[in-house]
């Protein structure tokens, strides 16, 4: 049985361009004489759509891109069988829609199948749009028995007390005899997510490692064990033992604040037949499946793991560096832009989203602003500089006269005189915020930059992280604009990729990170090290810890399978200093303090298992944190 996995980068609601790509991955396929071309999740209409599928003409289109394919079949081989996604309308009880799969063969559509396990956690609301199937779905192609899944439905295993469903596909189609199950998927990207999705399928391939670490330190091996939303482990249960071939095709791009990481694989047996590590073009990789204990097919299609004990799989994992790249890449192309501007001051974040962009758009699509003000460092216009010429982008200054700007808006706010309004008894009780001279410099760069945006027709970019998002360590400036590209990386993240450039001078990672605003200003003295905020915002915003002793337990548990902090040693002397606990509490309220401001910005790549953005939804009001 040969199967053509057609790893392709859709769009919501681009029917036409979702078609050229679903016809050239069959038209790979028929010339490769493959029985099946398999795509991935609601492959049609593009995945989210989220309420897009409210519009009638939405899913009227989605359904008469469905018939020209199923026309376009009649071309091909009477052996080729083409497996996509699509929406289809429930004409029954329940919600108005079904997340469909179609099995297509020489005009005909001969079998369908309803995704029966419909997510509803992170960033994903199924069950708002969709009804779960019930059927399964059982087609004989090549002379072997074929189930067809869609996505969740591999995936009731999660190892938790509080996500559970009541049925489970995998089970049923082993039960039925199923050989080959062929899987539909639109998985979004998570650190360490393309191992566990093997591992969770195949557990007789817990050794195998996707490694090594990918650029950045963000794509770390994982170790064989699933997380409980509260940080505890739980060994992985599958449901699937090694007795039927998964194929398993995953989109791959960038969506809004989702990247898909692609990693489309076969699974035969106890081997990792094919590994798919393309990830900024389609791909429509061949593979032939032969009997499970057929020897030959492990060197005729480049298999990456054998045996019954696993291995080291020598294949990268999607680096966290490609997928940052990916994902501007398609927000700035697929909203119409070609060009984008950013405020570079010197400092590490803006000189890490400046490479990203260069990589995404093109050094010559890149406008870099320099925006000095009376407080900015002589090395700080240097080092953007150079950065700038070693990338090859365009650089510009505008100085920031912020001081004239504040006395000129204080005078006229005056303008009451004597009157006892907020201006006069604010100055009269002392109690004049000084700290909005220094915030001012960043809305004049706010400003200038939107000028430039709106003037000359570039997509402006963010450069705050999510560390500063956390803490509200930021103005408007910071994290506004249209895309964040380093949204989702925690301090270290956004370090570890500058130390791993060499186009980003050393002195722009060395120095000790500082937003200029004030004489001798620093971050880490206005909060606290980078090496400890950093872990707890992760363990307070992924894990849902708010104890200090719950703090405690999880570095443990964490601290030694993967990096959480840029300093191990820095932590540690903080964790046994006696304040430890007070700084804990006053970083945790500040961070429920700040979810007004994150509630304003832009969007940006969802890298990490909770994301500031589209999964998580906290209060503005509220008196919990």
């Amino acid at each position: 049985m040969r199967v053509c996995l057609a790893q392709i980068n859709t769009t919501p609601g681009d029917f036409e361009g979702n078609l050229r790509r679903i016809i050239t991955g069959i038209d790979r396929a028929n010339e490769s004489a493959c029985d099946v071309v398999l795509f991935p999740e609601l492959t049609i209409p593009g995945y989210l759509s989220q309420d897009l599928v409210y519009n009638k003409g939405y899913v009227d289109r989605n359904l008469e891109v469905l018939d020209e394919v199923r026309d376009y079949s009649s071309r091909c081989h009477d052996r080729l069988h083409i497996v996509l996604g699509y929406i289809a309308r429930n004409p029954g009880v329940g919600k108005p829609l079904f997340n469909n799969a179609a099995v297509i063969s020489h005009g005909q559509v001969i079998s369908t199948y309803t995704k029966q396990l419909l997510p509803f956690y992170d960033v994903f609301d199924e069950l708002r749009y969709f009804q779960p199937g019930q059927a399964l779905a059982i087609q004989e192609i090549a002379g072997r028995s074929v189930g067809i899944a869609i996505c969740e439905d591999l995936w009731n295993d999660k190892g938790t007390d509080d996500y559970h469903y009541e049925g489970n596909p995998l089970s049923q189609y082993r039960d039925a005899g199923v050989e080959v199950i062929l899987s539909l998927n639109s998985s979004p990207y998570v650190h360490g997510k393309a191992q566990r999705r093997i591992e969770v399928i195949g557990p007789g391939l817990e050794g195998v490692r996707l490694g090594p670490p990918g650029l950045g330190g963000g794509s770390r091996p994982v170790t064989g064990q699933s997380m409980a939303p509260d940080g505890t482990e739980d060994s992985p249960r599958s449901n699937f033992d090694g007795a039927m071939t998964v194929c398993y095709v995953n989109q791959r791009g960038g969506q809004d604040e989702l990247v898909f990481d692609g990693r489309s694989f076969v699974l035969q047996g106890r081997r990792l037949l094919h590994l798919c590590d393309e990830v900024y073009e389609d791909s429509f990789d061949i593979v032939d499946l032969g009997a499970p204990d057929d020897p030959v097919n492990d060197e005729a299609n480049g298999a990456v793991g054998s045996g019954q004990d696993g291995g080291e799989v020598m294949s990268y994992e999607a680096r966290l560096f490609d997928l940052l790249v990916l994902c501007l890449r398609d927000y700035v192309h697929k909203s119409g832009f070609s060009e984008v501007v950013l405020a570079s001051s010197g400092g590490v974040d803006s000189a890490v989203v400046c490479k990203i962009a260069c990589a995404a758009v093109g050094a010559g699509n890149v406008h870099a602003i320099r925006m000095p003000s009376i407080f900015s460092s002589d090395h700080a216009r240097g080092d953007a500089v150079a950065l700038h010429r070693q990338l090859g982008c365009w650089d510009y200054e505008i100085p920031v006269m912020h001081e004239q700007v504040v006395a000129e808006l204080n005078a006229c706010y005056g303008v009451h005189g004597d009157e006892l309004n907020l201006v006069r008894r604010t100055v009269s009780e002392g109690r004049y915020a000084a700290v909005a001279d220094e915030n001012i410099q960043a809305r004049l760069r706010d400003v200038y930059l939107m000028h430039f945006s709106n003037a000359f027709g570039a997509m402006p970019l963010s450069t705050g992280n999510k560390t500063e998002a956390a803490c509200g360590y930021y103005t408007h400036f910071d994290m506004n604009f249209s895309f964040a590209p380093i949204k989702d990386l925690y301090k270290f993240e956004v370090m570890d990729i500058a130390r791993a450039s060499p186009e980003i001078p050393d002195n722009i990672w060395r120095k000790p990170p500082s937003a200029e605003l004030a004489p001798g200003q620093t971050d880490e003295a206005s909060l606290l090290p980078y090496a400890v905020l950093d872990p707890i915002a992760r363990a307070y915003v992924e894990e849902y810890i708010s104890t200090f002793d719950g703090f405690r337990s999880w570095l443990h548990r964490v601290a030694t399978r993967e990096k959480i902090t840029s300093d191990n040693a820095a932590l540690k002397r903080w964790l046994m200093s006696p304040g430890a606990a007070t700084d804990f509490e006053r970083i945790l309220s500040l961070i429920g303090r700040m979810e007004y401001k994150r509630r304003q910005t832009c969007p940006g790549p969802k890298v990490s298992k909770v994301a500031f953005g589209i999964g998580r939804r906290i209060p503005i009001v509220e008196k919990w944190s």
